[in-house]
């Protein structure tokens, strides 16, 4: 994954600071959020907004605040993107059932059969049999 530079990060930052407040609410962070991904949970939403805002409650997420956590960010996305390489052993870019599992397993996950197909049921979201890196970054956040 390509560093991003501050610059690219105030940039999104002021985009979403549609009331120029200085800081992003919850609805600023969520349509930002819904625009970079349409799946987005409601309660992702809400978890990334804590993430961002840290424990001072003041339910707004400066660019400093905001900042931080891309950094934050982007370093758990980088170590996802090496976990997927390491296991994508064929070097195909994607992760088969087998791969995909020990992935799993190696993360301490102890899965049946049948959990193991839901697992990949709800991660394969194009169907296809196999785990892209988008697919699988997607999965573990």
């Amino acid at each position: 994954m390509p560093k991003t530079s501050l610059k690219e990060w105030e940039a999104l930052f002021r985009a979403a600071d549609k009331d120029k407040s200085g800081a992003l609410d919850l609805n600023e962070l969520k349509a930002m959020l819904r625009s970079a991904n349409s799946r987005i949970t409601d309660s992702q939403i809400a978890d990334t907004f804590v993430y961002f805002e840290g424990n001072n409650g003041d339910k707004r997420v400066t660019l400093a605040e905001f900042i931080k956590g891309m950094k934050k960010l982007e370093e758990f996305l980088n170590k996802l993107t090496a976990l997927f390489h390491k296991f994508d052993k064929d070097s195909s870019g994607f992760l088969e059932k087998n791969e995909f599992k020990k992935v799993l397993e190696a993360c301490g996950s102890k899965l049946t059969e049948a959990e193991l197909a839901e697992i990949l049921r709800k991660t394969d979201t194009s169907r296809d049999g196999k785990i892209s890196l988008e697919e699988f970054l997607s999965a573990m956040m």
